[in-house]
This record gives C-alpha cells, sequence and structure tokens, in this order.
C-alpha cells in the first residue's frame, strides 16, 4: 500500500490538499484556480487524472472556486459536502448547477463515516468556526490487519473540544490550524469586528491554542503518535511561520519530540508526508485519559459574547 498526503495551499488566499493512496486520489477543499492547483499537483508529480474526488470542509470562499467546480463538471470528477453546505454552494457558486445536474454531488453528514475506496475511511466532526457548519476529518486507512495509519485534520475552527480530542487520538498525521499570535492579533491594523471575529470561539485558532490541543491528542496517543504536525491556515499578517513552528515544537518536547512538525504556507506546496504502518502501530492510545477541564476556550473579547 502506497499513500502520500500533501498540502497544495494553505491559508486565507486559497486551501488544498491532496491525499493519494493506492491510485486514488481526494483533494480536501478546492480553493485555488484550476490553473494554480494544476501547478501544485505538477509540482508533486500528480495531476488532475490522479484526483478521484473532492471533499469540502466549509464554504468560505478560500475553500472553493467557482472556476474550479467549473473545472470539476468538465472532469466529472464529484465533490462530496453537508447537506447544508450544497445548499450554499446553490446560491454563492454560479458554476455548481452544472456539477448537480451532471450527478457529480455527493453528500457526507456528521460523524457518519463515508468509505471513499476499499479501506479508505472519512469521518466528519463538526467544529466551531462562523461558516455553518464545518467540519473536520478523522480520515482511516484500515487493511485486513486493522489499523495501518490514521490522519486528524482540522483548518479551520474557534475553539477546541473534548470530542475532536477524542477523535484524533493516535494518529498519524496531525493537521491543525495555527492562525494567529493574539499579540499581533490585537495590535494588527485589522478593524476591530475582523479582531474580534478572528479571536472569537467561531473563529480561528490562535498558536497557543492549537499547541495546547496538540499537547491534548499527543498526550492521549501512544508513543510516537503523531509522526508528523502539519500547521495549517497560517494568518500572513499576524504569524510567523518560525513563531508557529517554536510553539508546535514547545507543545510536543515533553511528549513526542522526534515529531516531525511542518509548517504549511501559502505560496508553495509543503512537504509530503509518506503514510505507511508503523512497528508500533499497536501502541496508539494509552489508557490514561487526558480531564476535559484542560481544553480552555479563547474568550471573545467584552461585549462580544453572542
Amino acid at each position: 500500500m502506497t499513500a502520500r498526503l500533501t498540502v497544495l495551499a494553505s491559508g486565507s488566499s486559497g486551501n488544498a490538499t491532496l491525499l493519494q493512496v493506492d491510485g486514488f486520489g481526494l483533494l480536501i477543499d478546492c480553493g485555488l484556480n484550476p490553473r494554480m492547483l494544476s501547478s501544485r499537483l505538477s509540482a508533486v508529480g500528480a495531476s488532475w487524472d490522479k484526483v478521484n474526488a473532492v471533499i469540502l470542509t466549509h464554504t468560505h470562499g478560500d475553500h472553493w472556486k467557482d472556476l474550479t467546480l467549473a473545472d470539476l463538471r468538465s472532469r466529472n470528477i464529484p465533490i462530496h459536502a453537508h447537506p447544508a453546505q450544497i445548499e450554499q454552494l446553490r446560491v454563492q457558486a454560479p458554476s455548481f448547477e452544472s456539477l448537480r445536474r451532471a450527478g457529480l454531488t455527493r453528500t457526507y453528514r456528521g460523524d457518519r463515516p463515508v468509505e471513499f475506496a476499499p479501506g479508505l475511511v472519512v469521518r466528519p466532526l463538526r467544529v466551531s468556526h462562523d461558516a455553518d457548519p464545518t467540519f473536520a476529518f478523522r480520515i482511516d486507512q484500515v487493511d485486513s490487519d486493522g489499523l495501518a495509519w490514521g490522519i486528524g485534520y482540522a483548518s479551520d475552527l474557534g475553539c477546541g473540544s473534548p470530542e475532536l480530542i477524542e477523535a484524533f487520538a493516535g494518529v498519524d498525521v496531525l493537521a491543525l490550524e495555527f492562525n494567529h499570535d493574539v499579540k499581533m492579533e490585537r495590535k494588527s491594523r485589522r478593524p476591530q469586528f475582523l479582531v474580534d471575529r478572528v479571536l472569537g470561539d467561531h473563529g480561528h485558532l490562535s498558536n497557543a491554542q492549537a499547541a495546547e490541543l496538540v499537547a491534548e491528542i499527543a498526550s492521549r496517543s501512544g508513543d510516537g503518535f503523531p509522526g508528523h504536525l502539519v500547521q495549517l491556515h497560517l494568518s500572513r499578517e499576524c504569524n510567523r511561520p518560525e513563531l508557529a513552528s517554536a510553539v508546535g515544537r514547545a507543545a510536543l518536547a515533553m511528549l513526542n519530540p522526534r515529531t516531525e512538525v511542518i509548517t504549511a504556507q501559502q505560496e508553495i506546496v509543503a512537504k509530503s508526508i509518506h503514510l505507511a504502518r508503523r512497528a508500533n502501530s499497536a501502541n496508539r492510545l494509552v489508557a490514561r485519559k487526558s480531564p476535559a477541564s484542560r481544553v480552555t476556550v479563547q474568550p471573545p473579547l467584552p461585549g462580544f459574547e453572542g
């Protein structure tokens, strides 16, 4: 079995991640225009011919592009989305109707696993974000010997939850939003309403929040899990790759210091991660359970509690 995960682009200008498993290609989000996506696919030795399906996290405009939806139609590639997202795209995306008429729209529902290819199972997990609904994904490859590898993927969320920690425990790859540094966000020239939105429970994870989630998930996982931490959706204005990387490494220092940290960016393709069953795969989870009280929520600013 051969499998590879590559973040093609991550940030507020466009998001797309490619998962390849034994010749099956799953694109998580399609937030780049067709030419750019083609270029990024080519950069990792792939092509549209290797993409068999797209799954959408949510309907903010940096996670889909109308021209790309039209391109999916021309290539007969189906898109999977929650029923509420389908309705939103019917209103927002002129090209979506042609996809629907061609029978290329598929629906998923929260916490109901979807098998995309033999043994390749995606479980959607609803998360807190101001595009309603927004989903993270637990992605597993299961073979005759059981779970071969797992991925936890959460690109946009305002706060964590015990349910997300439980779902992502024991994954080989943890791909998680590290959007902003709180001090940089508050000192930015952004309008106050935007700062409040980002810092709220339905906005984006700060480096500190993401690091806490990483530590919680690692503490629930066995030695060496996760093997990779992929940092997603960094703000250009209110974060720095080196800052996010340092915070992520610090979160893992006492738990799994050998975890590789990959900081995805907008302008370049991230390092590909090759997935395979590991020698210690039976030790994915540990018996101890982290108390839910450690999962903190970044509070909204006074006067914006609603």
